[in-house]
């Protein structure tokens, strides 16, 4: 059975995209024209974050509208538990055609990121894509093919997630020697165990600085953005072009690099005036919300997130103050347009806190919690009402979990494709 307004969604996410390395960021190089172009049709939110800044973690929230401790993600169960309804489903249920095209073995089938989807194809499951390049390009075929097989009178929800940029930092020709008129610069980069500290020893190149791995972050996002020129394009010629939400986001930034949590967020919307640009504080966890209220299909309870689509359409948006983020960690925080507090837990069971002037200290290198003040007490009691509700939250919630199966042993394909961008550091 049918219902909403009859609007398909073409949602695409980019791996470990940091939204000031594009250009409609005010980046200064040339690394995203095509994504640039469409955020001139649509709408750009400047001030969009990840929930939960880690591929597994952020595509639960992001394809959920829950928090962790809603939809029961955690260090015991890191996949996305069958008892939570997923956009997919949703859709689904509401008549939409449903289909995926991904690279990234963290969202494997056998995670539950399927739950919805008619069709799921797992690039890196397919031997003969031997390269990020090849299967960033089997991505955009795929798309491309579906897109052109769609009808206007049959709504859809394509997803279509490019791995890269995500590290080891190795874009196709001519990318690989776009950006190299800065690649001297900077330190030069330790091989390191691990992600802190310099490069990881598998993926550094000897001698090299600072300059020549951005430099190659950024070609890896000019080579995804001429994916995704490819896919708009071919959207721009068929019947359904008229009739589609595109939403173009990240799962988090880049670990390399401060911050991580910052993510592009573009969207698009069939009879919205293109060009606006929205200051509204924007999360993972409206991704779900946004998505349904654009294509009047009804919300599951209780979400967490919140619909953003108002600041599209020329509405009110939800006008949020503040968002919070938690990690894989145990890490919590919270921040507003100046003020982020960060929770860190210690072994003794007591938490370090620390308060950061985002505006004064983008970079957050200077705690300033000592003389933090009515900011600091405003944050403390933000981030310890969140706490607070997402433990009545957890009691609920680990009624569901319980007995639920947890992680899966990848295939052997999957957990090759995780050595190699450094999930793990072997295989059996």
């Amino acid at each position: 059975m049918r219902s909403g307004n009859g609007l398909s969604v073409l949602l695409i996410t980019i791996d470990t995209l940091r939204a000031d390395h594009l250009g409609l960021y005010g980046y200064r190089r040339a690394t995203s024209p095509h994504v640039d172009a469409l955020g001139r049709r649509g709408t750009v939110f400047d001030r969009a974050f990840t929930f939960w800044p880690k591929t597994r973690g952020s595509f639960v929230m992001m394809m959920t509208g829950l928090r962790p401790s809603q939809n029961g993600y955690g260090k015991t169960h890191p996949v996305l538990l069958d008892f939570n309804p997923t956009l997919a489903s949703v859709l689904r249920q509401a008549g939409y055609r449903t289909a995926a095209v991904l690279d990234n073995p963290n969202l494997a089938a056998q995670h539950g990121y399927s739950r919805g989807f008619e069709s799921y194809r797992e690039t890196w499951e397919e031997k003969a894509l031997d390269s990020e390049a090849e299967r960033a390009g089997a991505i955009t075929e795929g798309g491309i093919a579906y897109l052109r097989a769609a009808r206007p009178d049959q709504p859809f929800f394509l997803w279509l997630h490019y791995v890269n940029p995500h590290a080891p930092y190795t874009p196709p020709p001519p990318f690989d020697r776009k950006f190299l008129d800065d690649a001297t610069s900077g330190p030069r980069l330790a091989p390191v165990s691990g992600f802190h500290g310099g490069v990881k020893k598998e993926w550094a190149v000897p001698g090299k600085t600072l300059g020549y791995y951005v430099s190659q972050y950024d070609g890896e996002i000019a080579s995804v953005d001429d994916e995704v020129g490819r896919v708009l394009d071919a959207l721009g010629s068929t019947p359904v072009a008229a009739k589609t939400v595109v939403m173009l986001t990240s799962d988090h930034g880049e670990d390399l690099f401060d911050p991580c949590l910052a993510i592009p967020l573009i969207v698009t919307v069939p009879g919205a005036t293109g060009g606006r640009r929205s200051s509204e504080f924007a999360s993972t966890l409206d991704l779900v919300p946004t998505i349904l209220d654009a294509v009047k299909v009804s919300y599951p309870p209780d979400l967490a997130g919140t619909s953003v689509l108002g600041a599209v359409t020329g509405g009110a948006g939800p006008g949020r103050e503040r968002l919070f983020a938690q990690n894989d960690r145990n890490l919590s925080a919270t921040f507003d347009a100046r003020y982020k507090l960060v929770d860190t837990p210690l072994d003794d069971g007591s938490t370090r806190a620390a308060l950061y002037d985002r505006v004064r200290d983008p970079g957050e290198t200077r705690n300033v919690a000592a003389s933090g003040g009515e900011a600091l007490r405003i944050a403390r009691r933000e981030l310890d009402l969140f706490l607070d509700r997402a433990q009545r939250e957890w009691a609920r919630t680990r009624v569901l979990v319980q007995g639920k199966e947890g992680e899966k042993p990848a295939t052997m394909e999957a957990c090759e494709k995780l050595r190699a961008l450094g999930y793990v550091d072997h295989c059996p």
